[in-house]
């Protein structure tokens, strides 16, 4: 398995491989209740975050297996301060996929995350996706231990949230610890907020961790 930055072009594979990982989840079915439009609308919606937030202020990473990208994560640096404009120009992307109706209550949902950031500098792991038929063969957690590297080079913490159980299960084998329950307004799922200090968990051992 390789784990290296992937390009621009690639964008297109890597969107529909998250939107494939993530078609089941309780954030996005409830960002996206309709499941004829949520696949187009997940790629749509995170080429947009790719272009105006990971791109020019994190890292954008794959997983390649014989060649293959098997998964990807995408990170912001520490200290990421984009300027308005780049969240004003995602509005339009985001209005097209959800729909003007629901435009505001996603917005609101999405902030309840930003307003439960940590004050201290940290890399954010903003997205992990790993593609279905290759789940539980290690690629999440290689995804996960090479930015774990990064944070610990650097000196600060790591920080995400995840809505599932199993995946909480799955950070705090990495050295992850809950640090909050955040709710999402008009009746998103329950998130948890999940930091890890630095060299805080295997950020570069065995295999074992799944998925």
């Amino acid at each position: 398995m390789t784990v290296r930055p992937f390009p621009p072009a690639e964008t297109p594979d890597a969107v529909r491989l998250a939107a494939r990982a993530f078609a089941d989840d309780p954030l996005f079915r409830f960002v996206y209740p309709d499941p004829a439009r949520r696949l187009a609308g997940f790629a749509r919606e995170h080429t947009a975050y790719m272009r105006h937030y990971y791109r020019p202020y994190g890292v954008c990473e794959a997983a390649y297996l014989d060649g293959a990208m098997a998964g990807m994560a995408l990170w912001l640096t520490p200290n990421t301060d984009p300027p308005a404009w780049r969240e004003w120009a995602t509005f339009p992307t985001l209005a097209q996929t959800v729909g003007l109706r629901r435009l505001q209550t996603v917005i609101r949902a999405y902030h309840a995350f930003d307003h439960a950031m940590p004050e201290q500098p940290f890399w954010y792991l903003g997205l992990l996706a790993v593609a279905p038929e290759v789940q539980g063969a290690g690629v999440g957690s290689s995804l996960v231990r090479a930015g774990l590297a990064r944070a610990d080079r650097d000196g600060v913490g790591s920080f995400l949230e995840t809505g599932t159980a199993a995946n909480v299960a799955f950070y705090q084998r990495l050295g992850f610890t809950v640090t909050e329950e955040i709710p999402l307004p008009g009746g998103g799922p329950t998130h948890w907020g999940m930091w890890r200090q630095p060299g805080n968990g295997p950020a570069r051992t065995g295999t074992a961790d799944r998925p």
